[in-house]
Protein backbone atom coordinates (compact mmCIF):
# COMPACT_ATOMS: atom_id res chain seq x y z
CA UNK A 1 0.00 0.00 0.00
CA UNK A 2 1.24 3.42 -0.93
CA UNK A 3 -0.52 6.43 0.53
CA UNK A 4 -3.28 4.15 1.82
CA UNK A 5 -3.99 2.72 -1.64
CA UNK A 6 -3.41 -0.79 -2.95
CA UNK A 7 -0.29 -0.97 -5.12
CA UNK A 8 -0.32 -3.94 -7.51
CA UNK A 9 3.41 -3.73 -8.25
CA UNK A 10 4.32 -3.89 -4.54
CA UNK A 11 1.90 -6.78 -4.06
CA UNK A 12 3.37 -8.74 -6.97
CA UNK A 13 6.93 -8.04 -5.82
CA UNK A 14 6.08 -9.38 -2.37
CA UNK A 15 3.54 -12.07 -3.25
CA UNK A 16 5.63 -14.96 -1.95
CA UNK A 17 6.37 -13.16 1.31
CA UNK A 18 2.65 -12.50 1.83
CA UNK A 19 1.76 -16.11 1.02
CA UNK A 20 4.46 -17.44 3.38
CA UNK A 21 3.21 -15.10 6.11
CA UNK A 22 -0.36 -16.35 5.71
CA UNK A 23 0.89 -19.94 5.90
CA UNK A 24 2.87 -19.05 9.03
CA UNK A 25 -0.18 -17.53 10.74
CA UNK A 26 -2.35 -20.54 9.87
CA UNK A 27 0.40 -22.86 11.12
CA UNK A 28 0.72 -20.92 14.38
CA UNK A 29 -3.03 -20.99 15.00
CA UNK A 30 -3.25 -24.71 14.21
CA UNK A 31 -0.36 -25.64 16.46
CA UNK A 32 -1.67 -23.48 19.30
CA UNK A 33 -5.11 -25.10 19.03
CA UNK A 34 -3.49 -28.53 18.87
CA UNK A 35 -1.46 -27.94 22.05
CA UNK A 36 -4.47 -26.54 23.90
CA UNK A 37 -6.72 -29.40 22.82
CA UNK A 38 -4.11 -32.01 23.65
CA UNK A 39 -3.34 -30.77 27.16
CA UNK A 40 -6.57 -29.04 28.20
CA UNK A 41 -9.13 -31.31 26.53
CA UNK A 42 -7.02 -34.50 26.50
CA UNK A 43 -7.87 -34.90 22.82
CA UNK A 44 -5.69 -34.63 19.73
CA UNK A 45 -6.97 -33.64 16.31
CA UNK A 46 -4.87 -35.47 13.73
CA UNK A 47 -6.24 -33.37 10.88
CA UNK A 48 -4.63 -30.31 12.50
CA UNK A 49 -1.24 -31.98 12.37
CA UNK A 50 -1.73 -32.89 8.72
CA UNK A 51 -2.82 -29.38 7.77
CA UNK A 52 0.01 -27.92 9.87
CA UNK A 53 2.52 -30.05 7.96
CA UNK A 54 1.08 -28.87 4.64
CA UNK A 55 1.22 -25.22 5.75
CA UNK A 56 4.82 -25.68 6.90
CA UNK A 57 5.91 -27.07 3.52
CA UNK A 58 4.05 -24.33 1.65
CA UNK A 59 5.59 -21.66 3.90
CA UNK A 60 9.10 -23.00 3.22
CA UNK A 61 8.74 -23.04 -0.57
CA UNK A 62 7.15 -19.59 -0.71
CA UNK A 63 9.90 -18.42 1.64
CA UNK A 64 12.61 -19.64 -0.73
CA UNK A 65 11.19 -17.54 -3.53
CA UNK A 66 10.75 -14.56 -1.22
CA UNK A 67 14.35 -14.91 -0.03
CA UNK A 68 15.62 -14.73 -3.60
CA UNK A 69 13.59 -11.56 -4.12
CA UNK A 70 15.49 -9.84 -1.31
CA UNK A 71 18.80 -11.67 -1.85
CA UNK A 72 18.46 -13.39 1.51
CA UNK A 73 18.96 -16.90 0.14
CA UNK A 74 22.04 -18.87 1.07
CA UNK A 75 25.13 -17.83 -0.81
CA UNK A 76 28.79 -18.05 0.06
CA UNK A 77 30.43 -14.68 -0.55
CA UNK A 78 33.93 -15.61 0.58
CA UNK A 79 35.41 -15.81 -2.93
CA UNK A 80 33.28 -12.94 -4.25
CA UNK A 81 34.89 -10.50 -1.84
CA UNK A 82 38.36 -11.29 -3.20
CA UNK A 83 37.77 -10.82 -6.93
CA UNK A 84 37.38 -7.80 -9.19
CA UNK A 85 34.07 -6.15 -10.03
CA UNK A 86 33.74 -7.82 -13.44
CA UNK A 87 34.66 -11.26 -12.11
CA UNK A 88 32.19 -10.84 -9.25
CA UNK A 89 29.39 -9.90 -11.66
CA UNK A 90 30.18 -12.89 -13.90
CA UNK A 91 30.30 -15.24 -10.92
CA UNK A 92 26.98 -13.96 -9.54
CA UNK A 93 25.26 -14.29 -12.91
CA UNK A 94 26.73 -17.77 -13.41
CA UNK A 95 25.56 -18.72 -9.92
CA UNK A 96 22.05 -17.49 -10.77
CA UNK A 97 22.03 -19.53 -13.97
CA UNK A 98 22.99 -22.70 -12.08
CA UNK A 99 20.41 -21.98 -9.37
CA UNK A 100 17.69 -21.38 -11.98
CA UNK A 101 18.59 -24.58 -13.86
CA UNK A 102 18.43 -26.57 -10.63
CA UNK A 103 15.00 -25.10 -9.80
CA UNK A 104 13.69 -25.90 -13.28
CA UNK A 105 15.00 -29.48 -13.03
CA UNK A 106 13.37 -30.04 -9.61
CA UNK A 107 10.12 -28.43 -10.81
CA UNK A 108 10.00 -30.88 -13.75
CA UNK A 109 10.72 -33.83 -11.47
CA UNK A 110 7.98 -32.70 -9.07
CA UNK A 111 5.54 -32.27 -11.98
CA UNK A 112 6.17 -35.94 -12.85
CA UNK A 113 5.67 -36.95 -9.21
CA UNK A 114 2.38 -35.05 -9.11
CA UNK A 115 1.20 -36.88 -12.24
CA UNK A 116 2.07 -40.20 -10.60
CA UNK A 117 -0.02 -39.29 -7.54
CA UNK A 118 -3.12 -39.40 -9.70
CA UNK A 119 -6.27 -39.12 -7.61
CA UNK A 120 -4.74 -40.13 -4.29
CA UNK A 121 -5.77 -38.10 -1.26
CA UNK A 122 -4.28 -37.24 2.12
CA UNK A 123 -5.09 -39.51 5.06
CA UNK A 124 -7.12 -37.24 7.30
CA UNK A 125 -8.25 -34.26 5.26
CA UNK A 126 -8.93 -36.25 2.10
CA UNK A 127 -7.34 -33.43 0.09
CA UNK A 128 -5.95 -34.38 -3.32
CA UNK A 129 -2.23 -34.97 -2.90
CA UNK A 130 -1.68 -33.38 -6.31
CA UNK A 131 -3.03 -30.12 -4.86
CA UNK A 132 -0.86 -30.41 -1.75
CA UNK A 133 2.34 -31.05 -3.71
CA UNK A 134 1.57 -28.62 -6.53
CA UNK A 135 2.98 -25.77 -4.48
CA UNK A 136 6.50 -27.14 -4.96
CA UNK A 137 6.80 -26.72 -8.75
CA UNK A 138 4.80 -23.47 -8.60
CA UNK A 139 7.13 -21.98 -5.99
CA UNK A 140 10.19 -23.22 -7.86
CA UNK A 141 9.02 -21.52 -11.06
CA UNK A 142 8.35 -18.34 -9.04
CA UNK A 143 11.90 -18.68 -7.73
CA UNK A 144 13.21 -18.90 -11.29
CA UNK A 145 11.31 -15.71 -12.16
CA UNK A 146 12.89 -13.99 -9.14
CA UNK A 147 16.32 -15.25 -10.21
CA UNK A 148 15.78 -13.76 -13.68
CA UNK A 149 14.78 -10.45 -12.05
CA UNK A 150 17.90 -10.58 -9.87
CA UNK A 151 20.11 -11.34 -12.87
CA UNK A 152 18.72 -8.33 -14.73
CA UNK A 153 19.42 -6.24 -11.61
CA UNK A 154 22.99 -7.56 -11.48
CA UNK A 155 23.67 -6.37 -15.02
CA UNK A 156 22.75 -2.78 -14.04
CA UNK A 157 24.40 -2.45 -10.61
CA UNK A 158 27.59 -0.58 -9.86
CA UNK A 159 30.52 -1.90 -7.81
CA UNK A 160 29.18 -0.86 -4.39
CA UNK A 161 25.74 -2.41 -4.71
CA UNK A 162 26.59 -5.45 -6.86
CA UNK A 163 24.90 -8.47 -5.35
CA UNK A 164 24.31 -6.74 -2.02
CA UNK A 165 21.14 -7.20 -0.04
CA UNK A 166 19.65 -4.71 2.35
CA UNK A 167 19.98 -5.78 5.97
CA UNK A 168 16.80 -7.05 7.60
CA UNK A 169 17.40 -4.61 10.41
CA UNK A 170 19.55 -1.59 9.63
CA UNK A 171 21.09 -0.84 13.01
CA UNK A 172 22.84 2.30 11.76
CA UNK A 173 19.50 3.74 10.60
CA UNK A 174 17.90 2.81 13.92
CA UNK A 175 20.72 4.57 15.78
CA UNK A 176 20.33 7.70 13.61
CA UNK A 177 16.57 7.79 14.24
CA UNK A 178 17.15 7.40 17.96
CA UNK A 179 19.73 10.21 17.98
CA UNK A 180 17.34 12.47 16.04
CA UNK A 181 14.50 11.60 18.40
CA UNK A 182 16.53 12.30 21.54
CA UNK A 183 17.84 15.54 20.02
CA UNK A 184 14.28 16.64 19.25
CA UNK A 185 13.20 15.70 22.78
CA UNK A 186 16.09 17.71 24.22
CA UNK A 187 15.15 20.78 22.20
CA UNK A 188 11.52 20.47 23.28
CA UNK A 189 12.46 20.35 26.98
CA UNK A 190 14.87 23.27 26.82
CA UNK A 191 12.33 25.58 25.13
Amino acid sequence: MKDGKFDLKTFLNNFEVYAATICFFILTILLTLQVVSRYALQHSFTWMEELGTIMFVWMIYFGVSGAVTYRKHLRIDFVLDMVSFKAKRIMLIFSNIIFAAFNIYIALVMANVIQLLGRSVTTMLRMPKALVYSIIPIALILTVLRIVQDTVKLTKENAEELGASKPSLDLAACEREYQEFTAAQGKGESA
